[in-house]
């Protein structure tokens, strides 16, 4: 194939600033990059391709705030002690008479 006969690029529309921090941002954009592949603007292949990477981003994502869970959890842990998750308070035993 000559490069006069090579397919044109398909270009998204730009995109200054896409939320990509965000499990709501990175659901918009893969909204967004199917939408164009259902309307005939990308190629299938090339969905499939950015929706991979945004699965990843996804699953990034969702590590950080796990690991943010368990970080918290860890901490009120501590602050409970080995209680089983009650607050035990010490209470003075009276001399029996």
């Amino acid at each position: 194939m000559s490069l006069s006969q090579k397919p044109k690029a398909v270009v998204l529309t730009p995109r200054n600033r896409m939320e990509l921090g965000s499990l709501s941002g990175v659901r918009r954009e893969m909204a967004r990059v199917y939408r164009a592949a259902l309307n005939g603007r990308l190629p299938p292949d090339e969905m499939t391709k950015l929706i991979y990477a945004l699965k990843e981003i996804r699953a990034c994502l969702e590590a950080e705030t796990l690991i943010d869970v368990q970080q918290r959890l860890a901490v009120l842990a501590r602050d409970l002690g080995d209680q089983n998750g009650h607050r035990v308070y010490h209470q003075p035993t009276l001399p029996r008479s």
